[in-house]
């Protein structure tokens, strides 16, 4: 999936984010926007490259809750025992094998696994303590559209 088509599939959360936002006083979309500075920042931190769709988004969209799914936010400056990206990955993946994008709730991960230095496309969902990790999306348009546009 392209970003043109997820903008496309997202419009109603939007509108319905907005509408509750003015209503209720809270957003279904968060919006922590991450810079190119903060993306260079936590890959150089991580030692990792991450997906160029991941990063469209994070620019466009942001962390924190999108629809029906919570994403880690992107920070260049993450703060001791924080929710971002960095953080999150540091106290449960400091091997950088994968790189935990998402909580599920359950303990479990979805996120990207790690092949030398590079993150794959396809978004995973990783168990913490049995089983293999398995694919769930193709790229992470797919995996925000399935995951966090379902009502």
């Amino acid at each position: 999936m392209e970003l043109p088509e997820f903008d496309a599939l997202a419009g109603p959360l939007r509108q319905e984010s907005a509408a509750a936002e003015a209503e209720y006083g809270f957003a279904l979309i968060e919006g922590r926007t991450a810079t190119p500075d903060d993306f260079a920042s936590v890959e150089r931190q991580m030692g990792v490259i991450l997906p160029e769709k991941y990063k469209a988004f994070m620019t466009r969209y942001g962390g924190g809750m999108f629809g029906s799914v919570e994403l880690f936010p992107v920070v260049a400056e993450p703060e001791e025992g924080g929710d971002d990206l960095w953080s999150m990955n540091e106290r449960e993946f400091p091997d950088r094998g994968f790189v935990a994008i998402a909580p599920v709730g359950t303990g479990d991960h979805w996120g990207f696994p790690v092949a030398d230095g590079q993150c794959h496309e396809q978004v995973w969902f990783h168990f913490h303590d049995a089983g293999d990790d398995e694919p769930v999306a193709a790229d992470f348009l797919e995996f925000v559209a399935t995951r966090g546009l379902k009502n």
